[in-house]
């Protein structure tokens, strides 16, 4: 069973490497880190939202769109318990010599720190019914939404719960498990 399950992991990670397929990362409701030296975007769309299955799991997150961008240096790390192993935490790692190219991504975060940046043509306070910057991304009517032309994040650490994409175009991928413990931050 874990050959079979090793053997499509590889095939799903080669897929993705090669930019072949489109990414789509959601943890059953569990929190995974995200840090990067550095994420430009191009088209974002943002508002608060939530994700969870009821009232009684539902957690707030900000859901954010971009258009399309880049991230360099990016680690993504979670921590998961599986059947006869136990606990195991899961680094992925990649863009280090050059950065992801993305398109249409999605992320719902609630914790985002950064060392610094720039954004350009911000509209905050705009009905997140009528945004525009990122295709696709609106929110119900009367809620608060921001978007902005282009930005510039440094040294950005993210905890999110899910990720999905057009398409991420990456040169080389690194996925590493180990009972350590050890997380992007």
């Amino acid at each position: 069973m874990l050959v079979p399950c090793t053997l499509a992991v590889g095939a799903l990670g080669i897929a993705i490497a090669q930019g072949a397929l489109a990414a789509s990362f959601a943890v059953s409701g569990s929190a995974f880190k995200v840090s990067a030296s550095e994420i430009t975007a191009e088209g974002v769309s943002s508002f608060p939202s939530s994700v969870g299955g009821s009232a009684n799991d539902a957690r707030p997150v900000l859901l954010a769109g971009v258009k399309s961008g880049t991230v360099s240096d990016v680690c993504v790390s979670l921590k998961q318990r599986l059947p006869l192993v136990g606990d195991i935490t899961m680094l992925v790692r990649s863009g280090a010599d050059k950065p992801l190219e993305g398109t249409n991504l999605v992320v719902n975060a609630d914790a985002l720190t950064g060392g610094g940046g720039r954004v350009t043509g911000v509209e905050a306070g705009r009905d997140a019914s009528t945004l525009t910057a990122a295709p696709g991304v609106t929110g119900p009517r009367g809620t608060f939404g921001v978007q902005a032309s282009t930005a510039v994040a440094r040294d950005v650490r993210s905890t999110a719960y899910a990720a999905n994409g057009g398409t991420l175009t990456l040169e080389k991928l690194e996925i590493e498990f180990s009972r350590t413990g050890k997380q992007c931050f």
